[in-house]
């Protein structure tokens, strides 16, 4: 029983959680990003190969709205709470890249607050919290409790966690716009950031990165990289609630059993990209000194950018002794052979292209009152729809339904009704325009169906009676639109031709429906 604590103490640890939200859509009227979510998911490999951050701990969120979120938060709090019952210390990372405005982070369609994410950070248990925000106007964040620009830090985190408390990163200034870089495919904070984690802040050589030697990186680089870009410099801010001294280790370069060695005998800026994952990974700036970065073992390009061409060299990383790559394994290559640049621009094509939404649908086909009294009964639809959706409101639909209508039909030469079944079966298109992307919308546009309509008499002795056509019309909707989903009511008025002895005795026809879908 004595030596009970001294065994309860030598068994705990440091524990780490990780919330990654990468969302390329922002609100109504925000042009969507290319590189967010792709942000998120290198911050968050890092963070597991370097980081000591396990694959339970993280929650990466791709897409995701603010549901997802704040229900990540709730298990990842729930877990912060099971692991300090334990008596273990703990560390949670919260990182968001994406759209923001002066108010919340847009999750899509949905939002979250700055001050709600504060609130979040410092309910959530941890000992310490770290938040990193990619965004434009981020320092929205910092501007609420006091926060600088400035690119030094008055405050130590020791690994035992001897402090407690909050740190805020974020990518730009309240009133700046946050960038992102075809060049590097990614923004230009998160891509110095996943950098410096990687072994380019290392700046005393003792393989360990910590937050500071993170910071000081991250505003370096960023402000210099941006301050002659279209965008105006961005620069990062922080702020800072914590008691105590030391250093918070972010990620510890040993981690991982590759790496690799830029000598300083060939100086400059290497880009380094990773071919199996096809993303950029890291960006090294070496002078006059080796320097090491931490790698999964793989196949890696190495460039270094001339004006007129790239300087590239091609290089197997093994588990093992770290490899190091000479001068005279770069070799010119011209921007056109430029295989990473290729990935990067398939990244903005898929960015750039239209989201498909697939919902069923439950409708109401109605050819008004006197027409369905004396010759087509109302009928009930089932129905299928596709839609392509693109930034700035335009849209095409594809549907089909089948549908079924039994009533009785009142004909004047007749003393008696006549039992009457309609079954019909349509296939359509239709382009129109809609409100920029928001959880409510409206849109509308113009239809075009191939219409099939049948009609049969049960009791009556006179053949089924068949009518084909094309009919044109309007259509119209309006939606919530929460996440993923997609819930629609819309409403179709189409004109039916119909000739007989060449007389036009066509007649409109209404569609009411309700369809529910997901957006992929």
């Amino acid at each position: 029983m004595i030596l009970l604590p001294w065994v309860l103490a030598a068994q705990a640890e440091v524990q780490r959680w990780a919330i990654l939200v990468g969302n390329n859509q922002g609100a109504s009227g925000a042009r969507p990003l290319y590189f967010a979510e792709g942000d998120a998911r290198k911050l968050s490999e890092v963070l597991g190969d370097l980081g000591g951050v396990p694959p339970e701990n993280r929650r990466l969120l791709l897409g995701q709205n603010r549901f997802d979120v704040l229900s990540s938060y709730g298990a990842v709090k729930d877990a912060i709470a099971v692991a300090k019952s334990q008596g273990h210390q703990t560390v949670l990372y919260f990182y968001y890249s994406g759209h923001a405005d002066e108010n919340q982070l847009q999750l899509g369609r949905t939002g979250l607050g700055w001050t709600e994410l504060r609130t979040m950070l410092d309910g959530s248990g941890a000992d310490v919290r770290v938040g990193i925000v990619d965004a434009c106007r981020s320092g929205a964040m910092t501007r609420q409790k006091g926060g600088t620009r400035e690119p030094s830090f008055v405050f130590d985190l020791s690994e035992s966690l001897d402090s407690k408390g909050t740190v805020i990163l974020t990518s730009s200034a309240e009133d700046e716009s946050s960038q992102e870089s075809d060049e590097i495919g990614g923004s230009y904070f998160t891509h110095f950031l996943v950098s410096a984690l990687s072994g380019m802040a290392d700046e005393d050589g003792d393989g360990r990165v910590t937050l500071g030697e993170t910071y000081r990186q991250v505003f370096h680089e960023t402000v210099l990289r941006t301050a002659t870009t279209r965008g105006g410099t961005q620069h990062p801010t922080y702020d800072w609630e914590l008691s105590g001294e030391g250093d918070l280790v972010i990620t510890e370069l040993e981690r991982v059993s590759g790496s690799l060695i830029l000598t300083g005998n060939h100086p400059g800026t290497f880009a380094i990209f990773d071919e199996g994952r096809r993303m950029f990974i890291a960006e090294v700036q070496v002078l006059g000194a080796d320097r090491r970065i931490s790698l999964r073992p793989g196949s890696y390009i190495v460039q270094k950018r001339f004006p007129t061409f790239l300087s590239v060299a091609r290089v197997q990383v093994p588990a093992g002794a770290p490899v190091r790559v000479e001068e005279e394994e770069f070799s010119a290559l011209e921007y056109e052979e430029d295989s990473a640049k290729g990935v990067v621009q398939a990244q903005i094509r898929k960015a750039k292209a239209p989201d498909l939404v697939l919902a069923p649908s439950l409708g109401w086909r109605s050819f008004g009152p006197n027409i369905s009294a004396g010759y087509f009964p109302s009928s009930v639809n089932l129905g299928l729809q596709g839609s392509l959706h693109w930034w700035g409101a335009p849209y095409v639909v594809g549907d089909a339904s089948a549908g079924l209508g039994i009533g009785l039909l009142d004909v004047p030469e007749l003393s008696y009704n006549i039992p009457t079944v309609v079954t019909g079966f349509t296939v359509g298109a239709g382009v129109g325009l809609e409100t920029p992307e928001a959880l409510f919308g409206a849109g509308a546009g113009v239809h075009l169906e191939f219409f099939s309509l049948g009609r049969s008499f049960p009791d009556q002795d006179i053949p089924k009676q068949w009518l084909v056509t094309l009919a044109p019309g309007l259509m119209a909707h309006v939606g919530i639109y929460p996440g993923k989903a997609s819930i629609e009511l819309g409403f179709r008025s189409h004109y039916l031709p119909y000739l007989l002895d060449g007389r036009d005795l066509g007649v409109g026809y209404h569609t009411l429906s309700l369809s529910a879908g997901y957006r992929f």
